[in-house]
């Protein structure tokens, strides 16, 4: 059921209104059959109760997109205010789920901001400073999401980290994979701190713009898992105003099982815990036999008891579903049963009422299938494989996809390269194509401004002064595209589904013209036609040159599978990455001796890592320690495989696993067995620990200790091998505290220390400097550097930007530290933004220490009233329990005990 204003006109900007061209123009700006349901859209949308919610359910082609975009064009024409008279119009963002992304994370909602126009741009660039100064370096994390986004939030600090670097370059993965884990610490913190990161991003874009804000998700029975959690928490949250949403979905294709049924429960569930209003659900049933005649007359310019045979034939076959009435209607049309009368000049039909419903099949989808075979074989199969891509997608993919010899871009001989004229030719006679299928209702291209580029970069290479534009088109109807993808020959789709997976394998490999969404369905293809085909080894004692090549299609899709594995752990996307992993550990050899090879080990360590970092992020502890005692089994022996640089990611997640389980101490002799294998040596005797800790003492006293100006020109440590080791040696302190070992912990915050001093700053530079400084005061009294490294290490916190990272060296250096020496009241802004940082980020733990101090922050400087003081303990409790931080919410109700003792 489509929007008519996104019809293209004749040159002369106007249209053949009666059909003298062959073609029935659709009635247009007007929506038929849908009074009820919109009047209860308005009714919600002028109580602003906010967010609001609207579910629209209903069979395919029922209207839902249709219906949403009627009310987003009312509402944009007649919204008033009280002064000038008219409101802003509606900032409408909407995207869809697409039946071959499911395993793509973030894929239903990440095409919000595919297409902005300038107006709203402006309002993205005014929220920019808002965004990196509450977000701080966690920033970034919105443009994993939304890409596209990079344009309107650019700075230095939210430069979107590429994962396809690895991708296309050649580097070593084992590093690049090793980098990714340390830095950004446990995965189930940093997928809360994306999910929060969003969340505020929602929050700020809905209360930041001066027009009221209407999300459109449509197609919502595909929606992945990671966009349905982001929908669940905008929903529910009651600090996002000026916000609309529109939830659609087939009501046919989600049964009580599905997980769509349980999830929008779950929304409406935590709605009425919130005390939130203003949700609606809406089915869209088949219009009634009036509404199709309706549309029917105004389509045909007649009345409507002129065309009421032709509605009763019609209507029986299509039960009023809007889009199966468009097709019968142009299915007579093919079938010369409808016709135009030139003479008459009005549309026409010589059959009667039974000889017109017979001539449309019962089979509605036959009809779709018949205008496609109806047309040139050219634009059936630029449809089929259009149809294998994605519902939306660009000319230039689908021409390399036709012509892979544009893919050709180093090769040795310079003639078997395309010329200009020869990429033009077939460009324009694609576009050509293309655009007949939008004049026929096949495609819809959407209208949003591109900029054109005078040079512009192309797969095959570079062409100066030739203007072009990204076109992008988008199936009408995602029927139309499984209709189209039908038509390939059951013996010819897995050799189709090859080429289309090779091709598009190739082209995510392009620095220019790469997208994710290339990689998952590059392995989509290839994984299905790897299961059809799967081959049995030669049993012959040498290798035959079938099992050579055999293993080398493997080996590259072990590879794919990694690179869609490492696209979904980096937006923690843990169903998707395990999926991905499992399909890659199947193309591996079996033979240990050949899996831990040259060839394979840098593929097997990775995927055995990320399957590990998945499992563990799924709560699937115990399949994850398999996992990672498989690779650490590997260390083993006279001869190891590997090496502990290359089983660190693998050995962090297993760190993680036994520091849950309460096994402090085992997490922390395994920390101390891997930076021995760094080279870093600790004594374990205790008398030998304390003359270490005494002369790394002094060493750091006379020549490294760091001071405000030599910080200021330290660089950030690059080398990930140094950086892995910097942040082991402050995870081992952690861990040495938590077991009770003083002097161990004491020795490895001055090696950590020292080491930034030697190498550079680190994430979690801030957290050792402090914790030093709490040595140095409580166990050597030196209430002269302890202070100034204190307050070095909220320098280094602001310097960094890391709202996760920067709660610990704010409430240690201030609590621990400066509180002891200054006034207490000059403590209590660093104890609220470190709450503040950690509720904003997802480090609830840090957050609710800094809400600790805090509170006794203002009860020893006597800031407030007993009763207040009274107060702020009590919500402090409550909120503590709420976070499920119990071992807190037990500390202020012994502090506060302590204080009413004291006072009698």
């Amino acid at each position: 059921h489509l929007d008519d204003r996104l019809l293209p006109v004749d040159e002369d900007g106007e249209e053949d209104e009666l059909g003298a061209d062959g073609r029935i123009h659709f009635a247009k700006d007007k929506l038929y059959g849908r009074d009820e349901e919109l009047a209860k859209c308005q009714e919600l949308f002028d109580a602003n109760e906010s967010p609001a919610v609207v579910f629209l359910s209903g069979y395919s082609g029922s209207g839902k997109s249709r219906m949403v975009e009627e009310f987003v064009h009312l509402n944009s024409s007649t919204m008033k205010d009280d002064k000038s008279g008219r409101r802003p119009p509606i900032l409408f963002l909407r995207s869809k789920s697409d039946s071959a992304d499911g395993n793509v994370p973030f894929s239903s909602i990440g095409g919000l901001f595919d297409n902005i126009d300038k107006s709203a741009s402006v309002e993205f660039m005014d929220m920019r400073d808002v965004i990196q100064e509450t977000l701080g370096t966690d920033a970034r994390l919105l443009l994993k999401v939304f890409p596209k986004l990079e344009t309107f939030l650019n700075n230095d600090s939210m430069k979107r980290p590429s994962m396809r670097a690895s991708f296309s370059s050649g580097s070593d993965s084992a590093s690049i994979s090793s980098s990714v884990v340390l830095s950004s610490g446990k995965q189930k913190d940093t997928k809360k701190r994306l999910m929060l990161a969003l969340q505020f991003f929602f929050r700020t874009l809905s209360s930041r713009s001066k027009r009221p804000l209407v999300l459109f998700l449509d197609d919502l029975q595909w929606v992945d898992g990671l966009s349905m959690e982001l929908i669940q928490s905008i929903l529910t949250d009651n600090m996002i105003p000026n916000l609309f949403f529109f939830g659609g979905y087939r009501s046919n294709e989600v049964g009580e099982d599905h997980i769509l049924t349980k999830s929008l429960q779950d929304i409406m569930d935590k709605r009425d815990e919130k005390g939130l209003n203003g949700d609606i659900c809406i089915e869209l049933k088949d219009l009634r036999q009036e509404a199709v005649g309706q549309f029917i007359a105004d389509s045909l310019r007649l009345s409507y008891d002129e065309a009421l045979p032709l509605t009763n034939a019609i209507f029986t076959k299509t039960l009023g579903n809007p889009f199966f009435t468009r097709q019968a209607l142009e299915h007579l049309v093919r079938k010369n049963a409808l016709y135009y009368d030139n003479i008459t000049f009005r549309w026409d039909w010589k059959l009667q009422e039974k000889e017109l419903r017979d001539l449309i099949s019962d089979d509605l989808l036959e009809m779709v299938k018949a205008k496609i075979e109806h047309m040139e074989p050219k634009l059936q199969e630029v449809l089929m494989t259009a149809a294998c891509t994605r519902t939306k997608f660009d000319a230039e993919t689908i021409l390399v996809l036709l012509h892979p010899k544009l893919l050709r871009k180093r090769q040795a001989l310079s003639d078997m390269r395309p010329s200009e004229e020869e990429y033009k030719e077939e460009k324009k006679s694609l576009i050509d194509l293309l655009n007949q299928a939008v004049v026929e209702g096949l495609l819809v291209a959407p209208q949003a401004e591109k900029p054109t580029r005078t040079t512009v970069r192309y797969s095959i290479g570079v062409f100066e002064s030739y203007e072009d534009t990204e076109e992008e088109y988008a199936f009408a109807h995602d029927k139309i595209q499984e209709t189209a993808r039908s038509l390939i020959c059951d013996g010819d789709e897995f050799q189709f589904l090859e080429r289309v997976g090779n091709i598009l394998y190739q082209r995510a490999q392009c620095p220019l013209y790469g997208e994710d969404w290339m990689v998952f369905t590059a392995c989509e293809h290839l994984n299905r036609v790897s299961v059809q085909y799967k081959t049995v080894p030669s049993e012959k004692e040498e290798e035959t040159k079938a099992d050579s090549l055999e293993k080398e299609k493997q080996s590259r899709l072990a590879t794919l599978n990694l690179r869609a594995a490492e696209l979904s752990i980096d937006v923690l996307a843990f169903p998707a990455a395990l999926d991905f992993c499992e399909h890659g550990i199947e193309y591996l050899p079996t033979d240990d001796e050949e899996l831990w090879s040259e060839k394979y080990k840098d593929t097997a360590l990775n995927l055995f890592s990320i399957a590990a970092q998945a499992k563990y992020g799924v709560g699937d502890n115990i399949a994850a320690e398999r996992y990672c005692n498989y690779v650490i089994g590997q260390r083993k022996g006279d001869n190891p495989k590997v090496t502990v640089e290359e089983a660190l990611p693998t050995l962090q997640v297993y760190l993680d696993i036994i520091s849950d389980r309460g096994e402090k101490e085992t997490a922390l002799f395994l920390c101390l067995d891997i930076l021995s294998d760094f080279g870093v040596k600790l004594p374990t005797n205790r008398r030998m620990l304390r003359a270490k800790v005494w002369w790394t003492l002094k060493q750091i006293r006379g020549r490294y200790l760091p001071t405000e100006e030599s910080v200021q020109n330290m660089p950030q440590v690059m080398d990930p091998q140094v950086s892995d080791q910097m942040e082991l040696m402050q995870l081992a302190g952690t861990l040495a505290f938590s077991a009770d070992k003083t002097y161990l912990y004491m020795l490895l915050c001055c090696e950590s220390v020292k080491n930034i001093f030697v190498h550079g700053l680190t994430d979690t530079s801030a957290a050792s400097i402090a914790s030093f400084a709490n040595i140095l005061m409580h166990f050597y009294n030196d209430f002269k550097t302890s202070p100034q490294l204190a307050e070095l290490a909220i320098l280094i916190a602001d310097r960094q930007q890391s709202k996760f990272n920067e709660t610990q060296p704010l409430n240690t250096a201030n609590h621990n530290v400066l509180g002891w020496v200054r006034p207490i009241s000059s403590t209590l802004k660093y104890h609220q933004r470190a709450y503040e940082s950690g509720i904003a980020s997802g480090n609830v733990n840090g957050g609710m220490v800094g809400k600790l101090f805090c509170v006794q922050a203002q009860l020893f400087c006597c800031s407030i009233t007993l009763p207040e003081l009274e107060g702020k303990f009590r919500e402090g409790v409550a909120e503590m329990r709420k976070m499920n931080q119990e071992f807190m919410a037990g500390c202020a109700c012994i502090v506060w005990q302590v204080v009413l003792n004291l006072i009698g």
